[in-house]
């Protein structure tokens, strides 16, 4: 019984020590974006999505496309854009709300793939099944 017991106290401590890195993997992707390091943060941020055990990342996505936006990478900002909607259900509303995305990163993807909407949320629609 003791065997057990100690076995589920390790299992719940290497979560929870699991669980500190990758939050402070995501703090310091969110230290180099607000310092301007486009950069880093981009790699922070990939490795943090690769790591992570999050259900749902979609703000993550939208973190990590702003950085691309700000180092001027577009084509990439709008495929981790691409990424929340087919993934995590990132909607028309979101692009209008979501309190995350840059404004003028929202207005460009949006219409970027404003013709592709629907066909992008069906996918995530799909996943779901």
């Amino acid at each position: 019984m003791k065997k057990i017991i100690l076995t589920l106290v390790f299992v719940m401590v290497a979560q929870l020590n699991f669980a500190s890195v990758n939050d402070s993997i995501l703090s310091q992707a969110r230290k180099y974006f607000e310092e301007g390091n486009y950069t880093e943060a981009i790699k922070t941020y990939r490795q943090f999505i690769k790591t992570s055990t999050d259900s749902d990342l979609k703000s993550v996505y939208i973190e990590l496309a702003n950085s691309y936006y700000k180092s001027n990478d577009k084509k990439n900002a709008v495929g981790a854009i691409k990424e929340a909607i087919t993934k995590y259900g990132f909607n028309e509303a979101d692009f209008i709300y979501n309190q995350t995305i840059l404004p003028k990163l929202s207005d460009y993807a949006l219409s970027v793939l404003y013709d592709d909407l629907d066909g992008l949320h069906r996918k995530y629609l799909a996943t779901l099944d």
